[in-house]
């Protein structure tokens, strides 16, 4: 299936479409089955339609996190994702980098009130 916002690119050849005989019923189908057959497709087209909304609103809401994204409309979701990635890395390293400077004042607050400590015992 193909959104109607995304067309086919040249690259991609249209999938062939395989449609029963005209007169011939299809295996296992009854006379009443056509309808059954319209109601399940309009059904499934539906849900993958659904499927895709939801798809593309996640990509929007992700790309709406990253920064420099937010201001790209046409962002192309390959880029979305290698962004994020680089964003969740570069965020990972600052939690790690914020972590050892924590370490490293509270060793130095520690080490400043043992020398209160000290010089209020003098």
């Amino acid at each position: 299936q193909q959104d109607e916002d995304e067309p086919l690119s040249a690259a991609e050849p249209a999938p062939a479409v395989m449609l029963p005989e005209p007169g011939l019923p299809k295996a296992g189908s009854s006379p009443g089955s056509d309808s059954e057959d319209v109601a399940k497709r309009k059904n499934h087209n539906y849900l993958e339609r659904k499927r895709r909304n939801d798809l593309r609103s996640r990509f929007l809401a992700l790309r709406d996190q990253v920064p420099g994204l937010a201001s790209c409309p046409k962002t192309p979701k390959v880029v979305i994702l290698s962004k994020s990635s680089e964003y969740l890395q570069s965020l990972i390293s600052a939690e790690r980098r914020m972590a050892a400077e924590k370490r490293q004042l509270r060793l130095r607050q520690t080490q400043l009130l043992k020398r209160i400590a000290h010089l209020k015992g003098h």
